[in-house]
């Protein structure tokens, strides 16, 4: 998106932007304005991280081959206030089990509100659902669950501000996220939460979210360096319950996990109102937690 917005001291180049991997947006500057951005991601397994933070790069550590689809919808209902949808398709495979099949994800629905009159600099608060629509229990085998099976609570707050550096025009996203399961589930069988065949009793999932900061440099009108540097976590995931085969009751908790995450890309602007990036997110360090090299690459418009 174009930006030409409340002047510094020293006057911004025109740039055009599409927006980085991973940062979110501000709620739309229009009312009646439509923004899609459909994205392609591969998950790469490249080891996992213990509870200390040491990486193990064993074979089958980092979990299974996937690809995702996602395509971020937004609208613009009045100038400060947009709806936000976020349709997540998945597949995975390999690591010695079989595949999932093609799945579709629990969906995020969220209102997105700027307290800002403009655009940029701006402040906008984010509240929300993950609406439970993916798959978790009953599963034929562990890839295929996608789900939490439970409503979750989505909030934010997100910052964005551009200044210009040298003769270049730089954008800068701060942001901090939580989504919070709202209620425990009903389990049975193989789970997303861990749990095997012959297993019946309940499943809690824990807060979790993300907090980082991102930076479009523009090169030219059109080219952009952006880089994501963000921090993803999750507190414990709980399941209690019994297991009619083993014959053994089950009280467990995951622990927490974390990782920090690097996104370099450079975007390509045919307009103001269309482009497209390619990148990587590239987890560098965490703990209790797969580590998963993820290519990536989307097309964004605005109508």
């Amino acid at each position: 998106m174009s930006i030409a917005e409340k002047p510094a001291s020293k006057p911004l180049p025109e740039q055009w932007y599409t927006g980085s991997l991973y940062s979110p947006s501000p709620a739309l500057p229009v009312p009646g304005m439509i923004a899609v951005e459909p994205y392609v991601a591969a998950g790469l397994p490249a080891g996992a991280f213990d509870s200390n933070g040491h990486l193990n790069t064993r074979k089958g550590a980092g979990g299974q081959h996937s690809i995702s689809q996602f395509s971020l919808a937004k609208y613009g209902i009045t100038d400060h206030l947009s709806i936000y949808l976020l349709p997540t398709y998945s597949y995975s495979w390999g690591n010695h089990t079989k595949h999932s099949g093609l799945k579709f994800n629990d969906l995020p629905v969220e209102f997105q509100y700027r307290l800002t009159p403009h655009y940029t600099p701006s402040i906008t608060l984010y509240f929300g659902v993950n609406t439970p629509t993916g798959d978790y229990k009953n599963l034929s085998n562990a890839s295929e669950g996608v789900g939490q099976g439970v409503w979750a609570l989505r909030y934010g707050v997100h910052s964005q501000f551009a200044l210009p550096f040298f003769d270049h025009a730089m954008r800068v996203r701060l942001w901090a996220q939580v989504r919070h399961p709202v209620a425990s589930t009903k389990l049975r069988n193989i789970t997303s939460y861990g749990t095997e065949k012959g297993f019946t009793g309940r499943g809690h999932a824990g807060p979790y979210g993300n907090e980082g900061g991102s930076v479009e440099l523009g090169i030219t009108k059109k080219w952009v360096f952006a880089l994501d540097l963000y921090h993803t976590w999750a507190t414990s995931s709980s399941v209690n319950g019994y297991n009619v085969y083993s014959k053994k009751y089950i009280n467990s908790r995951t622990g927490w996990s974390g990782a920090f995450n690097v996104g370099p890309g450079i975007e390509y602007n045919w307009t103001s109102s269309v482009g497209g990036i390619v990148g990587v997110i590239l987890p560098v360090a965490g703990h209790n937690t797969s580590r998963s090299i993820s290519p990536e690459a989307a097309v964004f418009a605005v109508f």
